[in-house]
């Protein structure tokens, strides 16, 4: 964390270096209004703590011609212009994942040809190669699965159950009622259950 400024404002280079060692230890909020004050470093903190959250939330709307990082790209440079947007009496993880969710959409509204997906292009981080060697077979079944189902399904089921956020934050993120939300995700589970079952039957 070098700053070569010629000028020093009030200490604003000593307090910097004093800050950034805990910007680990802030929450969003804080995190938030220290880069609306001019500290890059910690949009750079929130980014490094929900990029992987975000691929999760994009991956369905991803494709050939637009890719998983591409689109996690797109939502924080979207999330940083809108900062100042940004209502502190919510939490910036559900803000953030709207953002990521409609530009999902926007982009399937662009281009309304099918979707492309390819798992094993935009597979998570590994685990540990224990967990691997036990969990891959099927991690993979579930991963192409859910990439089979229509967003409206998929991406909820992401929210639920691999970041195990509560039906308000997913209607939230959304932008539809905690009802909607619970019916789509009935209709998504059993769908799951579906492409399970029949890949286990060509098998």
């Amino acid at each position: 964390m070098e700053y070569t400024s010629t000028v020093t404002i009030g200490g604003w280079r000593e307090r910097l270096g004093s800050l950034s060692v805990r910007r680990a230890e802030l929450d969003d909020k804080e995190l938030v209004a220290r880069t609306l004050s001019g500290d890059l470093r910690s949009y750079e903190e929130l980014v490094g703590r929900y990029e992987r959250l975000v691929g999760r939330v994009v991956y369905p709307y991803a494709r050939r011609e637009i890719s998983v990082e591409d689109l996690v790209q797109e939502t924080f440079l979207r999330a940083y212009d809108r900062l100042e947007t940004f209502n502190p009496d919510y939490r910036f993880k559900t803000w953030l994942l709207a953002i990521a969710n409609n530009l999902g959409v926007d982009t399937l509204r662009r281009r309304r040809e099918s979707v492309e997906f390819n798992p094993e292009a935009h597979a998570p981080v590994s685990q540990s190669p224990e967990a691997e060697a036990v969990d891959a077979d099927r991690s993979r079944s579930v991963r192409e699965a859910i990439a089979t189902l229509p967003e409206t399904y998929g991406v909820p089921l992401i929210l639920r159950y691999t970041e195990d956020l509560s039906y308000a934050e997913i209607a939230e993120v959304l932008s539809i009622t905690v009802p909607a939300v619970k019916s789509r995700l009935f209709r998504a589970r059993n769908m799951l259950a579906g492409r399970l079952e029949e890949a286990g039957e060509r098998e």
